[in-house]
Formats: C-alpha cells, structure tokens, sequence
C-alpha cells in the first residue's frame, strides 16, 4: 500500500467527518524526575464516548452495523485496502496522519491472544511500503490498554522523543522507565520470520516476570503486555493494570511517555498521580 495513497484517503475521511483529527493539536512536555512526558491536546478525543487515553475504535455506524462475524468491530466507511490477512482501516479518533488498523480477516481471533507470524508480517509489509518512518503496537488484553476484542494492530508516524527514542542511537543511554521492559534492536536484512522470534523471545521474558495473569482469563489468553516495533527495533512490555482512574489510561505509546489527551483537565489529573509511579503501577514495576 503506498503512503501517499494512504494520506490521501486519510485526508478525505478527515475532511468528511467520518475520522476525527486535529491539525493544530498540541505537544505540552512534562517533566517527572528523569523521565519527560509527552501529552498530546488533541480535540479529535473531546468525541470519544469516555474521555480516556485508552485505544479508540471505530464505532459502528447505526445505520449500517456491518461487522465480520465474531468481530465487535465495524470497519463500515473507514476502509483502506487489504493485505494477505489482515483489513487494513483508519481509525475513527486519531492524534496522528495517518493513525490506521490492522484487523485479522477472522473476526474470532481475540486481543487477548499473542501475535502469530502473519499478525508480523503484514504489519512488517505496511511499515516497510513507507517512505517515512513508522511505529506500530500491539495492546493485549484490557490490562494492556485495549477496548475490543477482535484482534488488531495499529501503526502511525513515529513519535519523536518517546522513551525507546535511545534504541535509534549508539551512544544514548537506555531510558530509566520505573517498569520491566524487553527490547531488541535489529540489523537491516532483518526477515518477517526473525522479527516473530525475536517477539516470541521478547514475550517469554515479560511473562517471566508478570506474576499471575491467568486467574480470570480467557483460554488462549497470554501475559497482557504492549508491543511496540519499528523496522529497527522492538519493545515488549509486561502490563499489570489498563488505567489508574477514568481519566489515566494508557495503551503502548503511553508507556512510552506518550499519552494522548482531550483536555488539560486530563493533564492535570495525570500530574497530581504522579506521572513515573502511575507508569509503574500499569506495568510490573522494576525490582519485582
């Protein structure tokens, strides 16, 4: 799928409505102890249902509540194209251009669930068809900051700045987050089939460290973690909780110190938390 294809389409869903994205929204830095956070002010969230962070979905339209069988997600209006398995569509409330999904065609498979080789694979297609630079993330289970079950991934522009930002330089020391994190940098001929080892050696070492998760769970459900990849690197990320409060909840990029936001009234609320320990309590906090 070409770029600018994508933005040009993207552009259009803006222009008409159906997508919610601010061009003139907001980067207000905040600075906690070593870390700097990012919140992004944005009015495409004021329409959101809750006023969270947590993941946006497009809504089903109430005319038109065409969903695939066994998804919870109607993709009516907002799609893009298709790759080998997965529908690729815009996502209804965006503080990036473009902020796309990619859903799995089978509508059964569950955001609870890890992600398999053809979850990486296309994802790695969209990324590499991109002549900017591009991040996508992975948000498994409600205490991973997800809001649907059918399973999906979601890729935007790269965030400057974030706390992986170290992992695109040789000599940056490594980010002193307040959570386990697992990482891995990658080499340039860096294969479909090695990225899905790396995320499954990733994934063995978050799990390791996430204390008991099964208790409730689904069958098939994994560790709930965050994904977060480039075509340079990968993050995977134990998670313990989704939100603090209505109001402080975070998906992949807020761990990552950004944390998209409707109003100042969120700010503020994420300030009097307390920014680095809200981060801890969401995640498995180091020295446990």
């Amino acid at each position: 799928m070409e770029e600018s294809l994508i933005l040009s389409k993207f552009d259009n869903l803006v222009q008409s409505g159906i997508v919610q994205y601010d061009d003139k929204q907001q980067i207000i830095e905040h600075v906690d102890g070593d870390l700097k956070f990012q919140f992004v002010l944005t009015s495409a969230l004021i329409k959101k249902p809750t006023l969270t962070t947590a993941e946006s979905q497009p809504d089903a339209d109430a005319q038109k509540p065409e969903k695939r069988a066994g998804s919870d997600i109607s993709t009516t209006g907002f799609e893009l194209g298709a790759l080998d398995s997965h529908l690729v569509i815009v996502n209804k409330f965006c503080f990036a251009r473009p902020h796309l999904m990619l859903l799995t065609f089978d509508g059964y498979k569950r955001q609870y669930e890890a992600l398999d080789e053809s979850d990486l694979n296309d994802t790695w297609q969209l990324l590499n068809s991109a002549k900017s630079d591009y991040v996508a993330f992975y948000n498994c289970g409600p205490n991973g900051g997800c809001s649907r079950l059918h399973k999906h991934l979601q890729v935007m522009p790269l965030p400057e700045n974030s706390f992986a930002a170290f992992l695109d330089s040789t000599d940056e020391p490594e980010t002193k987050v307040p959570f386990q994190w697992f990482y891995r940098r990658f080499g340039s001929d860096l294969s479909p089939a090695a990225l899905f080892a790396a995320y499954k050696e990733l994934l063995e070492e978050a799990t390791k460290v996430a204390g008991d998760y099964t208790t409730g769970a689904p069958p098939g459900a994994v560790c709930p973690h965050n994904v977060i990849f480039t075509k340079r690197w990968m993050v995977v990320l134990p998670r313990r909780r989704g939100a603090i409060n209505k109001e402080a909840g975070v998906n992949s990029l807020g761990m990552l110190g950004v944390i998209a936001v409707a109003t100042t009234k969120e700010i503020d609320n994420w300030v009097r938390l307390g920014l680095t320990e809200s981060l801890s309590e969401l995640g498995v906090p180091k020295g446990i």
